[in-house]
């Protein structure tokens, strides 16, 4: 059986799925997906970044790191988790890693879909503030 469009997908340091559409705190439509690692799962918002065709797209990830699906877009600080630098490489490695798997899938979520004329060029963009990371100074004083 072949990957189905919301399965979690494994990749060894976490999971990853898409989670479909939403109605944001903003009352706006947002496509999420949601990463699972170190025992919580976080939810993002993913849009396309079309080309200059106006058809052929990459993927963006616009945000992410949102406590609860319903929290997507929502203005507040408090709705987002913080990562380490190191965890952020392993998110980014994770999304990626599910963006590839579903890219080569018969079934994909309508954010992926592909067309004709439209297709996914394979590049994943992190928007500038993507994801709030965690001060040094409040890193250096967790203990795990």
């Amino acid at each position: 059986m072949g990957v189905t469009t919301f399965d979690w997908l494994d990749f060894g340091q976490g999971r990853a799925r898409f989670s479909g559409s939403i109605r944001g705190a903003d009352e706006r439509g947002h496509e999420t997906f949601a990463v699972e690692a170190n025992g919580a799962e976080y939810f993002g918002e993913i849009d396309r970044a079309f080309l200059l065709n106006g058809n052929d797209y990459n993927m963006e990830i616009v945000s992410f790191g949102y406590t609860d699906k319903e929290y997507v877009s929502a203005p507040f600080p408090s709705a987002r988790a913080k990562f380490t630098p190191a965890d952020l490489e392993v998110m980014q490695l994770l999304i990626c890693s599910l963006i590839e798997a579903v890219s080569k899938a018969a079934e994909k979520p309508y954010i992926m879909g592909e067309y004709a004329d439209a297709h996914f060029m394979g590049k994943v963009i992190f928007r500038e503030g993507w994801a709030l990371v965690l001060s040094t100074s409040a890193a250096e004083g967790q203990t795990t």
